[in-house]
C-alpha cells in the first residue's frame, strides 16, 4: 500500500526594497496581471454555472479566450504555463466554494435544529414561569383576605420555593437567592416578557433562514469581505478613500500560484530552485526572468532539496507579498510537494499508543498487545491569549513530544475520529464557558499536525469510533487504573484500536438487561449526570445514580441552605 503526504514549505523573507527598481516593477506587474486574469476567469465561470451565461462561444476553448482577453488588456501573449496556473487556481476556488456551500447547508440545518430546541426549552420555561406568576397572584389575594392560602410551589416545577414568608430561587450563575415575594413577582414579569421576546426573535430567525435557503451562492470577494467592509467605517478610523483603495488593491493582488509539472526537470517550468546555491529563478508573466538570491527554506528545506535532486515529481510554488509591522513589503515563496512512501508502521502486534486531545493538554496511554495498560501520562500546553502563529508553535511542540513517545516505542498511534466542525455548529445556544473551550480546541489542526509528524517518522495514525469512550473510562477504568478521566479515555481509545470490546462491569449486569442492543446507552443516560469524583468512591449503585435524575444530589455550595428551606414548607 502506498501512503502520501502533501505539505507546504515557506521560505525566508525577501524584502522588496532589496531588489532593483526594474525587478520590483516586474514583480508588481506579475501580481497585478495575474490576479486580474484570475478574477475575470472566475467571474466568467460563475456566470456560466449559476447565471446560465455561456463562457466558451463560437467553438473557442477557455485557453483561447484567456489569451484573447490578456491580449486585449495588455497587448502581449500569455504563457501556457500561466494559463495552467490560472486553471488550477480557479478550479481550486470553485471546488472550495462547492464544499463550503455543502458545509453551509449542513450548518444551516444544524443551526435550525438548535434554534427549534432552544425555542422549545424557552416555551417550557415560560410555562413554569407563568405558573409561578399565577401562584404569586393567588398569594397576594390571600394576603388581601380575598382567597385561601395557595399551596407552596415545587422547586422543580416553578423554579422557586416559598417557606416561612421567604422566597428562594436560583439566580445568576445558579446561586441561591432570597427575595420578598412581591419583589420577585415584578422580576418574574420582566423575565416572562424577555422570554417571550426571545422566542419571537428565534422564530423570526428560523423563518428568515428558511427563506434564504436554496439561493445561488454569492461571488467570491477578492481581497476579503472584511477589507471591503472597512470602507463603511472610514470616518471612524480616520483614513481617506485613497488609502482604502491602496489597501484593497494590495489585498487583492498579493498572491501568484505557479503550478508544478512532473515532466519538468525542476518540477516546475516557471520556478526553478537550486538548493545548493539557494537561488530561485522565476519567470514573470511578461516572459522576463528574475533570479532571487539567498532563498532559504529553513523548515524541511533538506527534504525539498532531496526531492528535487531525485526528481520525484512536481513542485508547486506560491509567491506571496506581505508587509511587516513597519509597512515594509516582502516576498515569501512557498513550495508544495507530495511525498510517497511504500509502507508505514501499522503493526499492532506490540500494542498501540493512543492519545486523547483536550483544550489544555494531551493525555496519552501506552497499551500492550493484550490490552493492558503499560504507562499513561499528560503533555500540558496553554493556548489562552495566544496569537494564531504562537498557538500553532506551542501546539507543534506538544505534538512533537507526543509522536516522539510513540516512535520510541515503535507503535502506531490511535486517535478518535471526532467531528469538531459539527460541534462548533452547535455552539450558538450552548453554555458560554463550554463554547470558549471548544473554540480553543483546535482539534482538526492538531490531528493534521500529528499525522504529518507521524508520516515523517514512518508511523501510521489509526482512527476509531469515539462513541462512549469517556463514559467507559469514567465507569470502568478511572478508579481501577488510578487514572484521570482523560488518560483513562486514551486507554479506552487504545483498547478499541486493538479491537477489544468493552463489557459492562459485573455490578451493573443485573441492572441493564442483556437483551438491550446497546447497553452502554442505558448506562449513559444516568452516568452522564455524575461527576468524575463520584466514580472514585466505592462501587456506585444504580439507585444512587437515579437520584441525579430527580435533582436531589446537588453539589452546589449552597445546597445545604436550599435543602433546609425546602424541607420547611
Amino acid at each position: 500500500m502506498e501512503y502520501k503526504s502533501t505539505f507546504t514549505i515557506p521560505s525566508v523573507r525577501i524584502y522588496m526594497d532589496e531588489l532593483s527598481s526594474a525587478e520590483q516593477d516586474l514583480v508588481r506587474l506579475t501580481f497585478l496581471r495575474y490576479n486580474r486574469m484570475k478574477e475575470w476567469y472566475y467571474n466568467q465561470s460563475y456566470n456560466e454555472k449559476y447565471l446560465g451565461i455561456p463562457f466558451a462561444v463560437d467553438g473557442k476553448t477557455e485557453t483561447a479566450l484567456l489569451k484573447e482577453h490578456y491580449r486585449a488588456l495588455y497587448g502581449g501573449k500569455l504563457s501556457d504555463y500561466y494559463i495552467t496556473s490560472l486553471f488550477s487556481s480557479v478550479n481550486g476556488m470553485r471546488k472550495s466554494q462547492k464544499e463550503l456551500i455543502k458545509l453551509a447547508e449542513q450548518e444551516r440545518m444544524q443551526r435550525q435544529e438548535n434554534r427549534r430546541e432552544k425555542a422549545d426549552s424557552l416555551k417550557e420555561r415560560l410555562v413554569w414561569m407563568q405558573a409561578g406568576k399565577d401562584w404569586l397572584k393567588a398569594f397576594g389575594r390571600y394576603l388581601a383576605g380575598k382567597g385561601a392560602e395557595p399551596k407552596a410551589p415545587s422547586v422543580q416545577e416553578q423554579g422557586f420555593t416559598y417557606s416561612g414568608g421567604k422566597l428562594f430561587y436560583r439566580g445568576k450563575k445558579n446561586q441561591l437567592m432570597e427575595e420578598d415575594p412581591f419583589v420577585y413577582e415584578r422580576e418574574l414579569e420582566k423575565r416572562i416578557r424577555q422570554t417571550k421576546a426571545r422566542i419571537a426573535q428565534i422564530g423570526d430567525k428560523i423563518r428568515r433562514t428558511d427563506e434564504e435557503a436554496g439561493r445561488i451562492p454569492s461571488r467570491i470577494t477578492f481581497g476579503s469581505k472584511k477589507q471591503y467592509k472597512k470602507k463603511d467605517t472610514l470616518s471612524l478610523t480616520g483614513k481617506d478613500l485613497e488609502a482604502w483603495h491602496q489597501e484593497r488593491d494590495f489585498a487583492r493582488n498579493r498572491i501568484v500560484n505557479f503550478s508544478g509539472r512532473a515532466v519538468s526537470p525542476d518540477g516546475n517550468y516557471l520556478c526553478k530552485y537550486d538548493p545548493e546555491r539557494h537561488t530561485l529563478e522565476v519567470t514573470m508573466i511578461n516572459g522576463e526572468k528574475i533570479l532571487f538570491h539567498e532563498v532559504h527554506f529553513p523548515y524541511r528545506g533538506e527534504e525539498l532539496g532531496q526531492y528535487l535532486k531525485d526528481r520525484k515529481g512536481s513542485v508547486g510554488y506560491m509567491m506571496e507579498c506581505k508587509k511587516d509591522g513597519n509597512g515594509r513589503e516582502y516576498l515569501i515563496f512557498k513550495a508544495t510537494l507530495t511525498v510517497k512512501k511504500e509502507s508505514l508502521n501499522h503493526s499492532t502486534s506490540d500494542g498501540v499508543f493512543a492519545y486523547d486531545f483536550n483544550y489544555d493538554h494531551i493525555a496519552w496511554a501506552d497499551v500492550s498487545s493484550n490490552g493492558n495498560l503499560i504507562k499513561a501520562g499528560v503533555i500540558p500546553f496553554t493556548l489562552d491569549g495566544l496569537s494564531s502563529g504562537h498557538a500553532k508553535e506551542v501546539l507543534g511542540v506538544a505534538v512533537k513530544k507526543l509522536v516522539a513517545l510513540a516512535t520510541d516505542r515503535r507503535k502506531p498511534i490511535v486517535r478518535e475520529d471526532l467531528d469538531f466542525v459539527r460541534k462548533k455548529r452547535q455552539m450558538e445556544y450552548r453554555e458560554k464557558r463550554q463554547n470558549r473551550k471548544l473554540s480553543a480546541l483546535i482539534y482538526s489542526k492538531a490531528a493534521a499536525m500529528v499525522e504529518a509528524r507521524a508520516f515523517r517518522e514512518d508511523t501510521v495514525v489509526l482512527k476509531v469510533n469515539p462513541a462512549y469512550t469517556s463514559l467507559i473510562a469514567k465507569v470502568k477504568y478511572m478508579k481501577l487504573k488510578n487514572l484521570s478521566i482523560h488518560c483513562a479515555a486514551a486507554y479506552v481509545i487504545g483498547r478499541r484500536g486493538m479491537g477489544f470490546s468493552e463489557k459492562l462491569p459485573s455490578y451493573l449486569n443485573h441492572l441493564v438487561p442483556k437483551t438491550r442492543k446497546n447497553r452502554w446507552r442505558t448506562v449513559f443516560t444516568h452516568a452522564k449526570k455524575a461527576g468524575c469524583s463520584y466514580f472514585r468512591e466505592d462501587l456506585p449503585v444504580w439507585d444512587k445514580w437515579k437520584q441525579f435524575d430527580a435533582n436531589v444530589h446537588n453539589y452546589n455550595e449552597n445546597y445545604a441552605l436550599w435543602k433546609e428551606s425546602y424541607s420547611m414548607q
